[in-house]
């Protein structure tokens, strides 16, 4: 019984050593500290296609109508389009939607409004290549019967090796950042702990209005230049 009691006292001494071994070591390093910001970087290039989104919208007393309406409409608008030199492979439809159309209910009428028609939208979304032609175009476009015009956006065909310029840089804007927040506390930046990229800002769309099919002069649209921009997320040890 002795000997055990000893041994078992011996273990116990040896548990607390560890215990305060550890605490002791915790105690010297101190308590891990980090500052996490995020990085910006922009590129900028020359678009290499547009994409346009339009259609036709058709009204009719029945939905079957306003749909052949639609129907018609929309095969000449596609015609416009391949005959401007767009492939086939470039033109999808985007949407095609059929809806009531509402009469207006007298002031306090109780009973749901009665339906007088439908309308049909049927959109397509073209790819144009030919950046020089893309005004022209949408007056075709418009003359072929497009009625609705949802926008222009800018596209490059490399976009992802030209954000790969920019990501480097925005890595290197979020220690930037994050040595001017630690000079400020008295401290300085470390290693890298942990890094995540977030969606950077995009081109906005371009917005053109309709515009009369007769209208002599070509539509005027500029592609310009477009800014491609990495954003990311960084986390870095603070130092003493």
């Amino acid at each position: 019984m002795r000997c055990l009691t000893l041994l078992a006292g011996a273990a116990a001494l040896i548990a607390a050593g560890a215990a305060t071994a550890a605490a002791q070591s915790q105690a010297a390093v101190g308590p891990s500290r980090s500052i996490e910001v995020t990085g910006e970087a922009s590129v900028e290039a020359t678009p290499d296609f547009a994409l346009v989104t339009l259609g036709v919208t058709t009204t009719g007393k029945d939905a079957g109508q306003a749909m052949a309406a639609n129907a018609r409409a929309t095969t000449d608008l596609i015609a416009a389009l391949k005959g401007e030199g767009v492939a086939a492979a470039d033109i999808q439809t985007s949407s095609l939607s059929v809806s009531p159309n509402f009469a207006n209910p007298p002031p306090g009428a109780v009973a749901p409004p009665a339906i007088v028609g439908y309308s049909v939208g049927n959109m397509v979304t073209v790819t144009v290549r030919d950046l020089a032609r893309l005004g022209p175009l949408l007056d075709k476009a418009v003359a072929g019967g497009a009625n609705a015009l949802n926008g222009v956006v800018f596209g490059e065909n490399d976009a992802s090796a030209l954000l790969d310029k920019a990501r480097p840089l925005a890595v290197a804007d979020a220690r930037r950042k994050a040595e001017i927040y630690a000079a400020a506390g008295g401290a300085k930046v470390g290693r890298l702990m942990q890094l995540s990229e977030g969606a950077g800002g995009q081109p906005s769309p371009f917005q053109p209005r309709m515009y009369a099919a007769a209208k002599a002069v070509s539509t005027p649209i500029e592609a310009g230049r477009d800014r491609l921009t990495a954003a990311v997320t960084a986390r870095f040890e603070l130092t003493d």
